[in-house]
């Protein structure tokens, strides 16, 4: 059993580095893209964004309106062909919101999937901005009227 154990283990090795290929293939031909897309957009929106250095099989994006208000944006392999990615908002005054987190096949996550990740991401985290703007105002009435 000791001989099929460590051939197994190698099988297993060897699929785990042909689906992180795989996921690398995927960001350089879907992630990237439509990264560079949105960065170019809300970058003329007065957005800060940048994408810190990830290990293999993970891309991280960050869209920022000010220091302590930004979304982060994370995909990564799971497993062996799941693709996650995390929403994560930070609002100031408040800190972080709970993640989001969606799944899909990567071979089912198309350029399509990927748009779709970074507009909802982009559409929850201005939401929410905007809502602890109008909450931290409405905060500083009552302080006013009072």
């Amino acid at each position: 059993m000791h001989d099929w154990q460590r051939t197994f283990v190698q099988k297993l090795e060897a699929a785990r580095k042909q689906w992180l290929h795989r996921f690398e293939r995927f960001a350089l031909d879907y992630l990237d893209p439509a990264y560079q897309e949105f960065a170019e957009f809300t970058g003329s929106h007065g957005f800060q964004v940048l994408t810190p250095p990830c290990e293999p099989g993970t891309r991280l994006y960050k869209f920022g309106l000010t220091e302590n208000g930004y979304l982060l944006i994370t995909f990564r392999l799971r497993g062996l062909e799941e693709v996650e990615v995390c929403n994560e908002v930070f609002l100031p005054g408040v800190g972080a919101l709970d993640t989001i987190r969606q799944h899909a096949a990567l071979c089912d996550a198309g350029s399509e999937w990927v748009a779709r990740q970074f507009q909802e991401g982009l559409d929850l985290f201005i939401t929410e901005f905007g809502e602890a703007g109008a909450a931290e105002a409405d905060q500083a009435a009552e302080l006013v009227t009072a």
